[in-house]
C-alpha cells in the first residue's frame, strides 16, 4: 500500500496552484519573499555556486579590491609612486591600476615602488589584503573540489511499462562517476494537488518500489513501482495527471568511496516527461574480452511496449511527447 505522507516539510495548504515543487536539478521552487542579508551565507553560497558564477565573482573581487586602492594611490598624490627610469610613459591611472596588482598578488616586479610614508603604509596594508584573500579563495576552490556530491544520471523520461500482468511507473539511474557507490537507496514520492473551496491541497504518498536499495551500483538501476490497486496511479490516464498537477520526486542517498562519505542526488518528473506505453533498452552489453561495457548515452533509451489492462491483457499503448 502506497504510504500517505502529511507534510514531508514541502506544504500542503496553498492559496492558488504552486506549479513544479522540485526542479530537475534537485532544488525546490522556494524563494523568499524578500532579500535579508541575515540570511546569507557568502561561503556556503560560494561553495555551492556553479563554477562560471564562482569565477565570475572571485574575478569582480579582484578588480574591484585592486580599483579601491589604485584610487587610494591616486588620492595620495603623484608623489606617492616611484617609477623606474627605463618604464614606457603610462597615465597615472595605469600606474596606480598596475602597481596595485602587484603588491595585491605580491609579485613586486620593482619598475614601481611606493614613496613616503602614506603610500608605503597603503602597500602593507594591501599586501596583507592580497596574502588574505587568496588563502580564503585557495580553501573556497578546495572546498568545492572536495565537497561530498553525486553525479547521477536520470532517464530523461519516466515510463508506464508493461510489468508481470500488470503495469509499472520506471525510471532509470546511473552513477556518472568512476567512483563506486554503495548501499544505494532510493525513494520515490507522488504528490499531486486538489482543490477544496478557495484552498488547494497538496498530497504525498510514498510509492513502494519492486526494490529500493541495491548494495552497489556500478551500473544502471531500474526503479520500479508496480501500479496495482493498492497505487496511488491505479486507473489514473494522463490527462487525470495532468489535471492533478502530478509531479514524481526522486531521492537517492548512497556512500561514495571516492569521498568517503554519504551523497545524495534529487530529481523529478512532470506529467509531459512521462512516457505511457515504453520499455527501456539495454545500456550495457558484454565485449569479446568479457568486459561489461556502460553506454551513459542509453541510460533513458525505450523502445515502444504494449501495456497491460487492469485485467493483466494488452492494451494500446498512450505516449505523450
Amino acid at each position: 500500500m502506497a504510504e500517505q505522507i502529511r507534510d514531508p516539510g514541502i506544504g500542503e495548504k496553498f492559496n492558488a496552484r504552486s506549479g513544479r515543487v522540485m526542479n530537475k536539478d534537485g532544488s525546490f521552487n522556494v524563494r523568499a519573499a524578500k532579500f535579508n542579508f541575515g540570511r546569507l551565507h557568502l561561503f556556503q553560497y560560494l561553495i555551492r555556486a556553479s563554477w562560471f558564477k564562482f569565477y565570475f565573482m572571485l574575478l569582480g573581487a579582484f578588480a574591484a579590491v585592486n580599483l579601491m586602492y589604485a584610487g587610494i594611490y591616486l588620492y595620495i598624490g603623484p608623489d606617492g609612486l616611484k617609477t623606474s627610469g627605463d618604464m614606457a610613459p603610462i597615465t597615472r591611472f595605469w600606474e596606480a591600476m598596475f602597481f596595485s596588482l602587484h603588491t595585491l598578488t605580491t609579485v613586486g616586479y620593482g619598475n614601481f615602488y611606493p614613496s613616503g610614508y602614506a603610500a608605503n603604509a597603503v602597500a602593507g596594508i594591501e599586501a596583507m589584503t592580497g596574502l588574505l584573500g587568496f588563502a580564503v579563495a585557495t580553501g573556497l576552490v578546495y572546498g568545492r573540489f572536495s565537497r561530498p556530491t553525486a553525479k547521477i544520471g536520470y532517464s530523461e523520461n519516466a515510463i508506464i511499462a508493461p510489468y508481470k500482468d500488470g503495469n509499472a511507473l520506471m525510471l532509470r539511474v546511473a552513477n556518472l562517476r568512476d567512483s563506486l557507490m554503495t548501499e544505494v537507496h532510493a525513494d520515490v514520492m507522488y504528490t499531486y494537488m486538489e482543490q477544496v473551496g478557495n484552498q488547494f491541497i497538496r498530497k504525498y504518498y510514498l510509492l513502494p518500489l519492486e526494490r529500493n536499495t541495491v548494495i552497489y551500483l556500478p551500473l544502471t538501476w531500474t526503479l520500479v513501482h508496480p501500479i496495482d490497486e493498492k497505487s496511488p496511479l491505479y486507473g489514473k490516464t494522463p490527462e487525470d495527471l495532468r489535471n492533478l498537477d502530478s509531479e514524481l520526486m526522486i531521492k537517492l542517498k548512497g556512500h561514495d568511496e571516492g569521498f568517503g562519505e554519504h551523497v545524495h542526488s534529487r530529481n523529478s518528473y512532470l506529467v509531459d516527461e512521462l512516457v505511457w506505453g515504453a520499455r527501456f533498452v539495454s545500456a550495457f552489453y558484454v565485449d569479446e574480452k568479457g568486459m561489461t561495457l556502460l553506454d551513459f548515452d542509453k541510460i533513458g533509451a525505450y523502445e515502444t511496449a504494449s501495456l497491460n489492462n487492469e485485467l493483466g491483457q494488452v492494451k494500446t499503448a498512450i505516449t505523450i511527447s
